[in-house]
């Protein structure tokens, strides 16, 4: 026996059939006002995935691309301070050869070295170069003034490490130049061995001890005790290489060193048997300022011989080692640009696969919607000659 068709069944099939329509028409007038095939992840489930995964490399993109635009930023702002300072010192340069000049009295001389004097101020300037509240020559210290002078004594506030950016997930770039590399280095003192940390080993830095704890297990934990003790990062900063051990002095004054419990120094070959600096392992004060304040000095002094000599040559060094570094400079701007036309390569791939996979064609979907019209238009007449007397008293 079949079952009996009421109207209340007709009446539901068709308003089932009314719905299922209307959500198809209502779902085609979405895409063709918001230009995309997906909204939700039930559309297509496969493709939305895609679709997230395309937008995520996309944000990665951009956050990588304004990583390398700041970096290319300042890179060139580097460059453009390291070209004056070349500039400067090729001023100072002539006037060295001014004062070699063994027909000059004192008086020119010390004319000269009054000239060279504002050169070294312009120079100190350019060193304390910031970009908005970061300094260009201060290591990763970017918040601190790199380089001050009291009573004619210059100190260095940085320290010793490049800052990097990321330009991809597993890549990235050294972009800063610390000022010790070029300008100002104090007296500096090294390990010949890597070192090795002992527990309950102890040595003095400038009279502050430093002992080897539990919270030290490599070096550069021993670094980062140096440079965090409030008083001794005062007078020296520390640096390694991943295996030894490098003391520098924020001024020209050299740094006193003992061992108080084991040999810790002595075994890293810092200290000898005697407890004096390793010979070898130590060097002077140098950089730019050193160069600039002998000189000043010198012509003061009006030592012809050693303005001709020793001085000159060692600005010619100084004039070196700013080109070479601004050679890195624009190796690496080279490096960072290729890679922001690389990534602009990939963003665009990215889009138009985005725009393959959620962009509606256009006439298509105008088509359909006529279409997903026509047929609703077409079930409503259908539904109120099914349903009596009228669809909508029914439903009333």
């Amino acid at each position: 026996m079949g079952m009996r068709v009421t109207q209340r069944i007709i009446a539901d099939q068709v308003m089932r059939n009314l719905n299922s329509i209307a959500s198809q028409l209502l779902r085609t007038e979405d895409m063709l006002s918001s230009g995309k095939t997906l909204r939700r992840p039930s559309d297509d489930p496969i493709r939305f995935s895609r679709v997230l995964n395309l937008r995520t490399s996309l944000n990665k993109l951009d956050q990588y691309s304004a990583n390398v635009e700041n970096a290319i930023d300042w890179l060139n702002l580097l460059d453009s301070s390291l070209g004056e300072t070349g500039s400067v010192l090729q001023e100072i340069r002539t006037l060295a050869i001014q004062g070699a000049n063994g027909t000059l009295t004192d008086e020119d001389l010390a004319t000269i070295a009054n000239r060279v004097e504002e050169a070294l101020k312009e120079l100190l300037n350019i060193a304390n170069t910031n970009s908005g509240d970061k300094y260009l020559f201060s290591g990763t210290q970017t918040l601190t003034v790199p380089f001050t002078v009291t009573g004619g004594v210059i100190t260095y506030w940085g320290d010793g490490v490049s800052i990097v950016r990321a330009i991809d997930g597993d890549t990235t770039v050294a972009i800063g130049f610390p000022g010790d590399q070029i300008f100002f280095r104090g007296f500096e003192v090294w390990s010949s061995n890597p070192v090795t940390l002992n527990q309950g080993d102890s040595f003095t830095i400038n009279g502050v001890t430093i002992e080897i704890d539990a919270s030290i297990g490599s070096v550069q934990d021993l670094v980062n005790r140096i440079n965090n003790d409030t008083t001794l990062s005062q007078s020296v900063y520390a640096v390694s290489d991943g295996s030894r051990l490098f003391l520098r002095s924020r001024t020209s004054a050299p740094i006193a060193l003992t061992d108080v419990s084991g040999t810790p120094l002595q075994d890293w070959g810092i200290l000898d048997g005697s407890g004096a600096i390793v010979a070898g392992n130590s060097r002077e004060a140098g950089g730019i300022f050193k160069v600039v304040q002998d000189l000043i000095a010198d012509l003061r002094a009006g030592n012809r011989e050693k303005i001709s000599g020793e001085d000159i040559a060692k600005l010619d060094e100084a004039i070196d080692n700013v080109l070479k570094v601004r050679s890195q400079v624009g190796a690496r701007t080279n490096r960072l640009e290729n890679a922001l036309n690389r990534f602009g390569d990939f963003k665009l791939s990215f889009k138009e696969l985005l725009s393959k996979n959620e962009d509606i064609d256009l006439a298509e979907v105008v088509m359909h919607l006529q279409e997903w019209k026509s047929v609703y238009e077409t079930a409503l007449a259908a539904g109120a000659q099914v349903i009596q007397p009228t669809l909508l008293q029914f439903l009333r």
